[in-house]
């Protein structure tokens, strides 16, 4: 874990971060989705550690529609594959944000529509930063 290999412990991170990003989820939403602590996720992402249980790379890869075996040669868990840093396709989009991409699509939608859902997800985008600073601050107190 902590002694991993540096080019190992890179490419999973690079692999989560660019993963979870993909999607816009937050690490908190990851750290619930996957039942690990937030404080995981955020050590697996600075290149500080990598899972141990393959379980848990199964559940990463089944939620975000990955290739396991590609998620597991990332965490270093098999040892023959030649890891990836990032996936090799795209993660699927949540159906949600498809409903929205259809919306800020459809040439039907008026404009003032359109205009109040990117003032929402702009908001939304902005208060999720908020809250992801403030339990960084409130982890960082913990360890102090």
């Amino acid at each position: 874990m902590g002694n991993t290999p540096t080019p190992e412990r890179g490419n999973w991170a690079t692999y989560v971060t660019a993963t979870r990003e993909h999607i816009g989820m937050s690490k908190a939403e990851l750290a619930r989705r996957l039942e690990v602590d937030r404080g995981t996720v955020i050590r697996w992402e600075s290149g500080k550690s990598r899972p141990e249980d393959a379980e848990v790379v199964a559940r990463f890869a089944e939620l975000f529609g990955l290739d396991a075996d590609e998620a597991l040669a990332a965490a270093g868990l098999r040892p023959n594959a030649a890891p990836t840093a990032r996936p090799t396709r795209d993660v699927p989009l949540d159906p949600d944000l498809k409903v929205i991409m259809r919306r800020l699509t459809d040439p039907n939608v008026g404009e003032p529509e359109k205009n109040t859902i990117r003032a929402t997800l702009r908001y939304l985008a902005q208060l999720a930063e908020q809250q992801e600073r403030g339990a960084g601050r409130n982890q960082d107190r913990a360890t102090s």
